[in-house]
């Protein structure tokens, strides 16, 4: 009886093991792609209409579209923070969820740096939705200040995406405290046995 519970708990760690190294080289070649396409993404956002290309590539405000190209280049340059401040927290994102795979990928669950990582994720996810409902109105401002004050516009919303975010990073969060919490009182409950 001892000897299969034993096994299915060894099967059972070695399909986490796999999966978080799945997940981990996953998020690997994520982080990378991220960066090549933020870039990208980037210069385009710039010069949209490059040496070598032509976009007509427009975004949303309020209502509407405008081209990208028609925005003037200061204020192309604030948006331009705005995404890269947006894709930094993304690859933050990505990489505490990198970091968090790599520990569970060696069976290390309960370690003070495992749980930290997984603290870590959640106040990435947090910051990356926080700063995505705050950018949202300040982008669409900013691609609207050559219009005369009339015309100008600030659309303020909230998504579904931005929400469950929100919520992920906060559970994440959560789950990094509690676990820390329990690892500590175990420590505690071996030096006192």
């Amino acid at each position: 009886m001892a000897d299969t519970s034993v096994i299915e708990q060894g099967k059972r760690l070695k399909r986490i093991r796999i999966v978080a190294r799945l997940v981990k080289w996953i998020a690997t070649l994520s982080l990378f792609a991220t960066f090549v396409v933020g870039v990208g993404l980037t210069i385009v956002f710039l010069f949209p209409e490059g040496p070598a290309w032509s976009v007509d590539e427009t975004i949303w405000i309020g209502e509407g579209e405008r081209e990208l190209s028609s925005i003037p280049f200061a204020q192309r340059s604030i948006l331009a923070v705005l995404l890269v401040v947006s894709l930094a927290l993304v690859l933050g994102i990505i990489w505490a969820l990198r970091c968090v795979c790599r520990h569970f990928e060696t069976g290390d669950y309960f370690s003070p740096q495992a749980l930290e990582n997984v603290f870590s994720l959640g106040a990435w996810m947090i910051s990356f939705a926080v700063f995505d409902i705050a950018s949202d109105p300040v982008g669409i401002m900013v691609a609207t200040l050559d219009y005369p004050e009339v015309k100008r516009v600030i659309d303020v919303s909230l998504d579904g995406g931005e929400v469950f975010t929100l919520i992920l990073g906060a559970l994440m969060l959560l789950f990094g405290w509690i676990f820390r919490e329990a690892a500590l009182l175990a420590e505690e409950n071996r030096q006192i046995v």
